[in-house]
């Protein structure tokens, strides 16, 4: 976990938001996210705001700027290892680049969700490939847990990205897909047969 990274990511949103999450024993772990997404806080002592901002040298002019606070879990949001019902979400390619940001698509129970690509980048050291697990909320809200193995080592919310002008330039993008596949396809054969040909004629010189 690149805790860099995830100052990066909250700096650029202009918010710090700690998330405590109550343990069985009655002790608390720590989350910190941008309100798009929440990471855990391994290995760390417990913060609050004023050592946050000592941790990352926020300075009070850039405070006073920022969302920064410390509040309990959202109820409703699972950040255990292990969520009640969850269910693999494929991730799929292409990914979809607009606006200057990128998207990753993924395909859920309930069709396909659109996380940022940024939010990956915290986790570029875990060392293992990364798995996408559908959550919902109570009220049916779909949110993205990212895990190593059997570990979640950060929560996404999914954006919404699609309207008619982005159906419209990925339906004019699949008709040009299938017209190149079919072109290629031809000149295949075409190469194919001149080849098949050349040798047959060579062999049938004297």
């Amino acid at each position: 976990m690149k805790l860099k990274k995830i100052s990066q990511l909250c700096n650029k949103q202009k918010a710090y938001i700690i998330y405590d999450k109550p343990t069985r024993n009655g002790d608390a772990t720590q989350w910190l996210g941008d309100g798009c997404a929440a990471y855990p806080l391994d290995g760390l002592p417990l913060l609050d705001t004023d050592s946050l901002c000592r941790m990352f040298d926020i300075s009070k002019e850039q405070r006073d700027k920022m969302l920064i606070q410390q509040t309990a879990k959202p109820d409703g949001v699972c950040m255990d290892d292990a969520g009640p019902e969850e269910c693999k979400a494929e991730r799929m390619e292409p990914g979809i680049v607009r606006g200057g940001r990128e998207f990753i698509p993924l395909m859920t129970r309930a069709g396909i969700v659109f996380i940022q690509k940024k939010y990956l980048v915290p986790l570029d050291d875990e060392g293992v490939m990364l798995e996408f697990y559908e959550r919902r909320t109570p009220g049916g809200q779909i949110y993205i847990a990212i895990k190593t193995g059997m570990l979640c080592r950060g929560l996404v919310f999914p954006v919404e990205i699609v309207d008619d002008k982005f159906v419209h330039q990925l339906e004019d993008m699949l008709r040009g897909c299938r017209s190149l596949l079919e072109r290629t396809r031809n000149r295949i054969g075409d190469e194919i047969f001149q080849l098949t040909w050349t040798e047959r004629a060579e062999e049938d010189t004297p």
